[in-house]
């Protein structure tokens, strides 16, 4: 609740303003601009604090149930959401789908054809005789793969240039020294005279004749284009400058901002209560929702309806019903 002090010094008085540091304000307050906000309900000042409300709850019965209160209370609910006798064994006889189980061996009945080509007597040309087996020979390379191929021992093909490139060790490798460098004169050496195509040489410096025709003045050409009096094209110092180098000279004029604007300038605090309640909507400005029918807000719980059926009365279907004589017995 505010004090006596502090509604004394928001009545429409020429000394409402008036404090011991802060010096005496002679602006009057409209009336209508000093209503004293209530302390109850929401306050729209935000250096108040709100008052606790409290409103029935929404909640089911079904969500107190999840709320965890100790753990000796959950104990309670132990079992409750866990599956019945409703496991699935799966059998430990016959194929295993499991990865981890080995399945157990099975005999099962041949599908081959009986007394088939095997009861037939043989003859003398099913019968391979000597030197019709074509067995792979022991000697050179294995064509079987569980069979060891025997070393084989063959003439080198690398030319005698080659044999050069081996490497010995270093005191052999010494002999061969001044075989890949140059001879005497066979140097391009770049003439240190002229331009240096190399980047790290400096280029001397060059001269050479001019191309210029003779008896061509500049001043002749620039008399040409300097252009005569009266030609100039001057821009005049009074008033806004087009040249950037230039400033402008101050201009004043009437300000086109509207009164309402004022009434939103910040001017001390104390100037701000008299603004309390302006832009506050007045009463009977709320537009309740009513609480009978469809509700709009998805918070509320629509009632319920009931209506009038739609269905025909007195509709009857005597040609679904079969007469007499009409049963086939």
């Amino acid at each position: 609740m505010d004090s006596p002090e502090r509604a004394r010094s928001v009545t429409p008085s020429r000394e409402h303003n008036y404090s011991p540091t802060r010096p005496r304000s002679t602006s009057p307050i409209p009336a209508q601009r000093s209503r004293l906000k209530s302390t109850f309900g929401a306050q729209p000042v935000s250096t108040r604090v709100n008052a606790p409300t409290f409103v029935f709850g929404s909640s089911d019965r079904a969500a107190a149930a999840k709320v965890f209160i100790d753990s000796d209370h959950s104990k309670t609910s132990v079992g409750l959401n866990s599956p019945g006798p409703v496991y699935e064994v799966k059998s430990s006889l016959g194929r295993q789908l499991e990865s981890n189980k080995e399945s157990p061996t099975y005999v099962s009945f041949g599908s081959a054809k009986r007394f088939g080509k095997a009861r037939e007597p043989r003859t003398a040309g099913d019968v391979p005789g000597p030197g019709q087996y074509q067995g792979s020979s022991s000697i050179g390379p294995q064509v079987d793969s569980r069979l060891r191929s025997p070393e084989s021992v063959g003439f080198g093909s690398s030319t005698r240039d080659n044999q050069a490139k081996v490497f010995m060790g270093p005191d052999f490798s010494k002999s061969f020294f001044g075989q890949d460098s140059p001879g005497p004169s066979s140097y391009s050496a770049m003439s240190s005279i002229g331009s240096q195509p190399l980047s790290d040489h400096k280029s001397p410096p060059g001269w050479k004749f001019g191309t210029a025709g003779r008896f061509k003045y500049e001043f002749v050409e620039r008399a040409a284009k300097t252009p005569g009096a009266g030609q100039y094209n001057s821009i005049g110092s009074v008033g806004k400058q087009p040249q950037t180098q230039k400033q402008n000279v101050p201009a004043f004029s009437f300000g086109s901002s509207q009164r309402d604007q004022r009434a939103k300038m910040f001017i001390s605090t104390e100037h701000e209560k008299s603004q309390y309640g302006t832009c506050s909507p007045g009463p009977a400005s709320n537009n309740p929702k009513s609480s009978l029918g469809f509700q709009i807000n998805s918070r509320a719980r629509n009632a319920s309806a009931v209506g009038f059926g739609k269905a025909k009365r007195l509709v009857y279907m005597p040609t679904d019903t079969p007469g007499p004589g009409q049963y086939d017995t």
